[in-house]
């Protein structure tokens, strides 16, 4: 009976050390939900700066074909990066992906303690199992 209790404190051990680790090393790229005050300050700064550079353009003091070329490139990238990509067999986003490759270059703290508390763990349920094949079922 004890070595039974022990099984299921081991499983249930094991399977938070599997969701620690699984949370870890999934990359947090997601975009935050705006707060709205926030995208109205963003769409005044950005109508702010269309009034600027189009007063401007009217004066004669900005290139019109550099406003084209800014925007066709801008929304080119945009356009490019919200692409998904098909990587390893994983569907993604090409922002995703180079945000992934970024965020992942070192390792999280601890990531190794915890895989060797897992492996611990799992040899651990191992043996009970092999002692008592009743517990398994």
């Amino acid at each position: 009976m004890i070595e039974r209790d022990e099984l299921v404190e081991l499983e249930a051990e094991r399977d938070r050390l599997r969701t620690m680790i699984s949370y870890y090393e999934r990359p947090d790229v997601g975009f935050p939900e705006l707060p709205l005050w926030f995208r109205d300050v963003l769409l005044g700064v950005g109508c702010v700066v269309a009034v600027s550079v189009a007063v401007g353009m009217l004066a004669g003091e900005i290139d019109p074909s550099l406003v084209i070329f800014s925007v066709v490139f801008l929304a080119l990238i945009a356009y490019i990066f919200t692409r998904k990509i098909k990587i390893s067999g994983t569907s993604m986003r090409v922002f995703d992906f180079l945000s992934h490759h970024i965020l992942t270059a070192s390792p999280a703290p601890g990531a190794g303690e915890l895989r060797d508390r897992l492996s611990n763990c799992e040899a651990r349920i191992a043996q009970l199992r092999e002692r008592s094949p009743r517990a398994t079922s």
